[in-house]
């Protein structure tokens, strides 16, 4: 997803945090969303494997198959919301653990304007062939892109 293109959207700082409001409330649903579905197939991996190899057609297994379908119809959804980040033209590679890339530009270079969920806005970024984690505090050439007029006569 942290790929470069002239079609591709380029956010600034104030236009990613004119979008949060949105981004915050699909990224709460996908880390939600993320853990209920990775922890539902951890428990239907252990409870499956020790049921042994036979298909077997009793009370047990249409629970197990009734989960198994419910845990589908979640990932499903999950999809839907990763899907809605991606219309966005954001980048969601490491968004179950609520990281939100925004594609921009700084000083010429791809980079992304990185969000986390719990911050309050978009105040970090990182290169674009980075990962969220190694982000860094924003800098003057973001914030005088962004337009604000306090910094344009630095």
């Amino acid at each position: 997803m942290k790929t470069a293109s002239s079609k591709n959207k380029n956010f600034t700082i104030r236009t990613a945090n004119l979008t949060l409001p949105l981004v915050k409330m699909i990224v709460q649903d996908i880390v939600v969303l993320s853990k209920e579905v990775s922890e539902t197939r951890e428990r239907l991996d252990y409870l499956v494997g020790g049921r042994g190899g036979g298909a077997q057609d009793d009370d047990y297994a249409k629970e197990l198959e009734s989960i198994e379908q419910t845990n589908e119809l979640k990932s499903d959804r999950l999809d839907k919301f990763v899907n809605e980040l991606t219309q966005l033209e954001l980048g969601a590679a490491q968004v179950s653990e609520g990281f939100v890339d925004f594609p921009a530009m700084r000083e010429g270079e791809a980079v992304c304007l990185c969000w986390h969920l719990g911050d309050k806005e978009v105040m970090y970024w990182h290169p674009a062939d980075e990962d969220c984690p190694l982000r860094r505090p924003v800098d003057l050439p973001l914030i005088r892109q962004s337009g604000d007029r306090s910094f344009s006569n630095s």
